[in-house]
């Protein structure tokens, strides 16, 4: 089945079931995954600001906060990354599996309630009550945005601009090989709904805080690369050495290394603030990374994935490293 704008997209059935499930709702949670970026907190906004215009009570939340590049959304300062309250649907929104909704989700308290799944990675375990998971899009941004025109909400400005931040963020400014002609159908919309495609990709994606400049020095510094395999590992200790004000994330590490010429994949190895590794995988068209992050517990798309594990640094590498280079020999 093909949507509004040209591409597939879940059965008639599991929509119907989402519309209703939104139509029933007063009280929603809407959570989107852990360390979010730009999708996941462009489908979250835009998807709050569609809700309300509903008179649905909406909390959008993530265990973690965003970053402050995208403080030119409205609303991004009303994401909790705590919540309590009565709900009566919890909805996860870019996220493939129950753990990435983090400690937001809690089984005691939200384990009777339903849940709607909004996702894009193939590697979804569809653990919604209903999901509407389609992985040929490029971004949750454009699913968010065929709900609403199923449900003939019109666009605002206010809701038009994350979604687009959204679709840009994924698709670094419509240069991944995710991009269609469908994502760009979709950014039009956005676009004559009232989102600034300039301004959003040149704060979403060009313009970077100077202490992401010298992660990414200090990640390029110590970055190897073993035939087609590049990676580089950021510990919490040079964040404190460098006095970094962003205690998360790689600064875009990952992204810069899979464009260099001799990279067939790219991996960047982030200590979190509570110990953990956050493991960010790139690739060129004809590797899948999808499935090694999926094997450790995350997930993600064929040339964009991810996982997170418990340190310390050296095991993961050891553990991950070797995985990714069997998908190199093996292509």
């Amino acid at each position: 089945m093909m949507s509004s704008f040209g591409y597939k997209r879940a059965s008639e059935q599991d929509w119907q079931q989402a519309e209703q499930l939104l139509r029933q709702s007063k009280h929603i949670l809407a959570i989107t995954h852990v360390s979010p970026d730009g999708d996941a907190i462009g489908s979250l906004l835009g998807f709050t600001h569609a809700m309300r215009t509903m008179g649905k009570t909406v909390i959008p939340a993530c265990q973690d906060k965003p970053q402050l590049k995208f403080a030119y959304l409205s609303g991004l300062n009303e994401i909790r990354t705590k919540v309590n309250g009565n709900f009566d649907l919890v909805v996860g929104i870019d996220s493939s599996d129950l753990k990435r909704l983090g400690s937001i989700y809690q089984n005691d308290l939200h384990g009777h309630l339903p849940i709607l799944v909004f996702d894009h990675h193939i590697t979804n375990s569809y653990y919604g009550n209903v999901n509407i998971v389609i992985g040929e899009v490029a971004s949750a941004a454009e699913i968010i945005l065929q709900l609403l025109q199923r449900l003939k909400i019109a666009i605002s400005p206010e809701i038009a601009s994350p979604l687009l931040t959204g679709l840009v963020s994924d698709t670094q400014a419509f240069r991944t090989s995710s991009t269609t002609a469908d994502s760009m159908a979709a950014a039009m919309i956005l676009m004559k709904a009232g989102a600034p495609l300039m301004e959003i990709i040149n704060k979403a994606v060009v313009t970077q805080p100077f202490d992401n400049i010298r992660v990414l020095g200090e990640g390029i510094r110590n970055t190897k690369m073993e035939d087609g395999l590049a990676y580089a590992t950021i510990s919490r200790k040079l964040r404190q050495e460098l006095g970094l004000k962003d205690d998360r994330g790689d600064g875009g590490l990952v992204s810069v290394l899979i464009n260099t010429h001799e990279a067939k994949i790219a991996a960047v190895f982030t200590e979190n603030p509570e110990g953990k590794i956050e493991v960010s995988m790139r690739s060129r068209p004809g590797y899948d990374v999808s499935q090694v992050a999926l094997e450790f517990g995350g997930g993600g798309h064929a040339p964009a994935a991810g996982c997170t594990l418990p340190g310390p640094m050296r095991d993961v590498v050891n553990q991950v490293v070797p995985q990714l280079r069997r998908v190199i020999a093996e292509a």
